[in-house]
């Protein structure tokens, strides 16, 4: 009762600007309901669309190793009159006689990527459509805190567009310590549980250098608001890449003391603010162009230019033990959808060594004029003048994310463009469920 109270709520607030508008706009309105004894989400939405004919969904990605499991989406008119699902793959069709309004509700277990079951947002850019007003209202049990990356007005949550809902970081906790500050000409939120070998204080210098040594080097901090999450994890040093849309989940192993590793391993979830979220292209330069970025970068701040020999080094290392090195290019194992973690793709150390060597070579041919970090502020800026454009034909999945420790419910989310991607995540294991207390 409470779920259905507060969805037919929110349409009020929007109901006077729309109608101002001459042409309303779609809606879509979530209830997130998170039930920690028997750990899962049921989530009740409704879509509102002018549009005739069947309704299709995209589901959140569930193959191994971090998927999310829906299960029993069931749909309904606004009277309860039930309505045909077809499944298909990862998309759910649902056949109805007229619009306006489709109600469907889910089950979600094995929470580690994505919440919402949504229209594709990649198929809205692609016919030129504008997405619906997406609001989102979530449900915890008392006294716990509930963190995302979107605006939040009298208890809903205000996402962008769809790809601000699919691409979020959404957390959920009885515990979280909460940091905010500005950063680099934006709004920095860090929300910490669970203790480690390393103080908040420490956590957060490292974030806001990354942020500043990202935008002196690559341009502005592509969003206005970022959140972290920092989670205490049981697998992978960190996790959470979110492709640049605003949000940035952490993970930590309890027994986490490399300090060189964790400090590099955020630069590179938090530069991917701008390379797999402003612009995404090829992953070998997404993530292992990235890889260097975030090394030297790091090295840089620290004033310890053996901190970037010594990453390069591993990951040359790492890249001589690859048993496909010489036997395929970082397209074809892209393709292919090789499996492994980053220390076993070529995308990632291959990658990075691309990254070193174009930086050289630029520095040399230029005589020391400019640098790799130019060149890809170029890019960058040529893609922000492009932004109302189509998404560019060289545009590539951005990989997904790790699950959460104990104690909690978090979902980083992939992005709309990563729905058939391979994982970026630090260290491999099998996915784990959502957990409470």
């Amino acid at each position: 009762m409470l779920a259905r109270l507060a969805i037919a709520a929110v349409p009020l607030a929007l109901a006077a600007p729309a109608a101002r508008s001459q042409a309303p706009r779609d809606t879509l309105l979530y209830n997130v309901a998170i039930h920690p004894r028997d750990p899962h989400l049921t989530v009740e939405a409704r879509l509102t669309t002018s549009a005739p004919g069947t309704v299709v969904l995209a589901a959140p990605p569930s193959a191994a190793p971090a998927g999310t499991s829906v299960a029993g989406l069931s749909a309904t008119d606004d009277r309860g009159t039930p309505l045909p699902v077809r499944r298909s793959g990862a998309t759910f069709a649902i056949d109805r006689a007229a619009p306006p309004a489709v109600r469907f509700r889910y089950r979600l277990d094995a929470v580690t990527r994505s919440v919402f079951v949504a229209p594709d947002p990649t198929a809205f850019r692609k016919t030129s459509r504008t997405y619906p007003v997406v609001r989102v209202v979530f449900l915890p049990p008392p006294g716990w805190t509930v963190v995302a990356g979107w605006p939040l007005d009298g208890g809903v949550f205000q996402p962008a567009d769809g790809s601000d809902l699919v691409g979020a970081t959404v957390a959920a906790a009885p515990d979280f310590r909460l940091y905010r500050d500005t950063v680099a000409g934006g709004t920095r939120l860090l929300a910490i549980r669970g203790h480690r070998y390393f103080s908040d204080s420490a956590l957060a210098a490292v974030i806001d250098a990354g942020l500043r040594k990202g935008a002196a080097a690559l341009g502005p901090v592509p969003v206005a608001r970022v959140t972290y999450t920092s989670e205490l994890g049981r697998k992978g040093r960190t996790s959470g890449s979110l492709q640049g849309l605003a949000s940035i989940g952490l993970i930590w192993e309890p027994s986490e003391l490399l300090e060189l590793a964790r400090s590099h391993d955020t630069f590179h979830e938090t530069l991917h603010l701008w390379f797999g979220g402003a612009v995404e292209t090829e992953r070998w330069w997404t993530e292992g162009v990235t890889d260097y970025l975030a090394a030297r970068l790091l090295a840089e701040w620290k004033g310890r230019p053996e901190d970037l020999a010594a990453l390069t080094w591993e990951s040359y290392r790492n890249y001589l033990a690859i048993d496909h090195n010489t036997r395929m290019t970082m397209a074809e194992e892209n393709r292919a959808s090789v499996g492994g973690d980053n220390t076993e793709l070529l995308v990632y150390r291959k990658g990075m060594l691309a990254g070193l060597l174009l930086d050289a070579a630029i520095r040399r041919e230029t005589q020391g004029r400019t640098t790799l970090d130019a060149a890809a502020a170029r890019l960058l800026a040529a893609r922000c003048a492009r932004r109302r454009s189509a998404t560019p034909s060289w545009t590539r999945a951005a990989p997904p994310r790790r699950a959460p420790g104990p104690g909690s419910w978090t979902a980083p989310t992939c992005s709309a463009r990563a729905r058939s991607a391979t994982r970026c995540s630090r260290s491999r294991g099998a996915p784990s469920t959502p957990h409470a207390r």
